[in-house]
């Protein structure tokens, strides 16, 4: 048996077992990490299953058994004796600190979770980077927002009434001017209408 072998043994087992006992290395260990928020809460990361790794014999963990079991873990320590790190396929990589420590990184492609296959992160964010969900407001900004939403573009026959209207505004404000103007300058209007020679003849010098 080699560290492939054992590690897709480890792998197969803790498929259907929580802990997975390797006779003179240790137990590893799986638990479900339930779905979880990141991003300041605009992400939702689905539940998955993480593996870890304790140096003890843990005595409900089911153990491995298979023929060359004793002589691949005896390899496996005084590889990590040498490299201070033995590669599990699949699964992780066991490290040993300098205080002769053992811990387990984890892969994180480690597919030990079927029930999750297929679940991905879901991001409460749109295109834009704005969120998705759209803030409460007040029943009074609901109602104006909509108001605002309902108004349509003015058709050709309403903009030819509003012009229509503004010119008829313009002459009648005209004529207001021009009477003011009569009633307190005369002469100034007289002037305006009439030519001098007429205006001889009007107040009667011709």
């Amino acid at each position: 048996m080699d560290i492939k072998q054992l590690s897709s043994l480890v792998r197969s087992l803790v498929l259907d077992s929580d802990e997975v006992l390797v006779p003179g290395l240790g137990t590893f260990r799986a638990e479900v990490v339930p779905a979880s928020f990141s991003d300041k809460g605009y992400t939702v990361n689905p539940p998955y299953r993480k593996l870890n790794f304790v140096a003890e014999e843990l005595p409900e963990a089911k153990p491995i058994e298979a023929d060359g079991l004793k002589e691949c873990v005896e390899a496996l320590k005084k590889e990590l004796k040498e490299n201070r790190a033995v590669e599990f396929p699949g699964l992780g990589k066991l490290r040993l600190t300098k205080g002769d420590q053992l811990f387990f990184v984890a892969d994180e492609d480690a597919n030990i979770f079927p029930e999750g296959f297929g679940l991905e992160s879901v991001s409460l964010k749109n295109k834009e980077g704005g969120e998705k969900h759209e803030k409460k407001s007040s029943p009074k900004k609901a109602e104006k927002s909509k108001k605002v939403k309902a108004k349509k573009p003015l058709t050709d026959d309403q903009k030819g009434m509003i012009a229509i209207g503004i010119i008829v505004g313009i002459i009648i404000l005209i004529m207001i001017l021009l009477r003011l103007f009569g009633t307190l300058t005369p002469d100034f209007i007289d002037k305006l209408l009439y030519s001098p020679e007429e205006l001889a003849r009007l107040h009667g010098n011709l």
